[in-house]
């Protein structure tokens, strides 16, 4: 079994980036004292001592009524005298969560949730309340914490559960084994290194297999797609090439019913496969219903003979309103059979696309969608982005090595991956190396548009000035900026970058 835990650098930064004290103390009782989410809401002030910094939970995983006393970290201890601080009328039987809505605890539905959104905020894949007590065991068994004890901070009946967490992580046994063999530099050495005067690389091999897949830089974009699927409000992605579009619609993660649209040429084909998909997975009574002991592969050859109204039509009927989310990838090109699909179904699916741009002509069917634009990268985004991908790649000047890639990308997270992927091809990457190598994909262009028009007007208004100077050569200069300005149209689109 893979055990999903949050590290340490994870667990810091969700600490920093929480506001809300009691929300803080949530955390930290499962993180520091690695208690379930049922224990965390359960928890009422007759659990604490103070005095001796003692946490007693109640195992709800056992028969009967058994307890396990925890002490407290200090900054669990500290967060807890912060949200207790203002406190009046609490008593033992007073929760540490009381519910705003009933006599009783917050559910664990509304950790699971606040959780949710600080992963997609923060970008911290494995961000769930039993990864916080995962967490805690892996923590504690990597910094030699006897298994006995573990067993019993964490309540486990017998060692078997325990024994899940002796598999250390590869991050933490590096540490160690950096710990043991690494040898302290001493002042003389930090000072050269310091100033840069140290030649000396370390020795890598450049060589990767590993596929590793993320989301950098688009939490409040994942944030407004899971939002908008719950209201069901139909969403635009807008963008230029190589911004994330296509990868945000097949990250995005969501608990409604998801169907994929992938081919827009073939109309009536795919809008066929999505209703005997829906047949086949969700609506067997209805299909029964309409069709009877009719093959699927009679029904498709039946259906070819629908219109795409006809066709949409029987989808709708068939389904709830806004029970599916439809995903469908780009239309760029989108045919006029594809507008007509859209604007039946732009009611009854709750509708994801993307797009470069859209036509104004074919721009009816998004009357009632949310435009989402993605922007490229900042510096910020796109630094932590390139150290994302070539974290296993050693260049001799890393500073160069981030600025280089993010010059020639703008931003722009498909170049950034194009051309890191373009390093991993050196075997050795020096200076020279990293300066040569370059991407014109996203070079921005340059509009020459008003340096020409003054131009013009200048030579422009030379023929006039002939008259007052009695210099013929001006009037000659200025007739043929007459003829330019005629003209400027057709020199304009020939100034405009078509290739690369």
């Amino acid at each position: 079994m893979k055990l999903k835990f949050v590290s340490e650098i994870e667990s810091n930064k969700l600490l920093n980036n929480i506001s809300k004290t009691k929300h803080k103390v949530l955390i930290l009782l499962m993180l520091d004292c690695g208690l379930r989410v049922s224990e965390t809401i359960n928890i009422k002030m007759s659990n604490f001592d103070f005095r001796k910094r003692l946490l007693t939970v109640i195992t709800l995983k056992k028969k009967g009524k058994e307890t396990r006393d925890i002490p407290m970290s200090d900054r669990l201890y500290n967060t807890l005298a912060d949200l207790l601080h203002n406190k009046i009328n609490l008593n033992s039987d007073s929760y540490l969560f009381p519910s705003k809505f009933t006599k009783t605890h917050i559910t664990r539905d509304a950790v699971t949730k606040y959780l949710y959104n600080m992963k997609i905020k923060l970008n911290i894949e494995n961000l769930h309340p039993h990864a916080l007590r995962h967490s805690f065991g892996t923590s504690h068994i990597s910094n030699g914490t006897p298994l006995e004890n573990i067993k019993t901070m964490l309540g486990h009946s017998s060692y078997n559960s325990t024994l899940i967490y002796t598999k250390i992580p590869t991050e933490m046994l590096k540490k160690n084994i950096d710990k043991v063999t690494k040898k302290e530099e001493n002042i003389y050495i930090k000072i050269i290194r310091f100033f840069g005067f140290s030649k000396k690389l370390n020795k890598v091999i450049n060589v990767n297999f590993a596929h590793n897949y993320f989301n950098i830089g688009r939490a409040k974009e994942f944030k407004l797609l899971s939002e908008n699927a719950s209201k069901g409000v139909n969403t635009l992605i807008l963008g230029d090439i190589g911004t994330g579009k296509s990868h945000l619609l097949q990250s995005f993660k969501t608990e409604r019913k998801t169907l994929k649209l992938d081919d827009m040429t073939g109309i009536k084909t795919s809008l066929i496969n999505i209703l005997i998909h829906i047949y086949k997975n969700d609506k067997e009574a209805v299909k029964e219903l309409l069709y009877k002991d009719i093959t699927f592969d009679k029904l498709r050859v039946k259906m070819q003979r629908y219109s795409v109204k006809n066709i949409c039509n029987e989808i709708t009927k068939t389904v709830e309103r806004k029970e599916y989310i439809l995903i469908i990838d780009n239309v760029d090109r989108i045919s006029p059979k594809g507008v007509e699909m859209l604007e039946y179904l732009k009611d009854t699916f709750i509708i994801f696309t993307s797009a470069r741009n859209v036509m104004l002509n074919k721009s009816s069917f998004t009357w009632n969608f949310d435009v989402l634009e993605l922007k490229p990268f900042c510096r910020t985004i796109s630094f932590d982005l390139i150290n994302k991908l070539s974290y296993d790649i050693d260049v001799e000047d890393r500073s160069l090595f981030k600025n280089h890639i993010y010059e020639q990308s703008n931003g722009n997270p498909r170049v950034i991956y194009e051309i890191i992927d373009r390093y991993r091809r050196e075997p050795i990457i020096t200076n020279e190396v990293i300066k040569n190598i370059r991407h014109t994909g996203s070079l921005k262009e340059i509009d020459m548009t008003f340096v020409l028009f003054i131009c013009f007007g200048f030579l422009y208004l030379l023929r006039y000035m002939a008259r007052e100077v009695d210099n013929d050569s001006f009037r000659f200069i200025g007739g043929v900026a007459l003829v330019a300005v005629l003209v400027f149209r057709s020199l304009l689109n020939k100034t405009t970058r078509k290739f690369l």
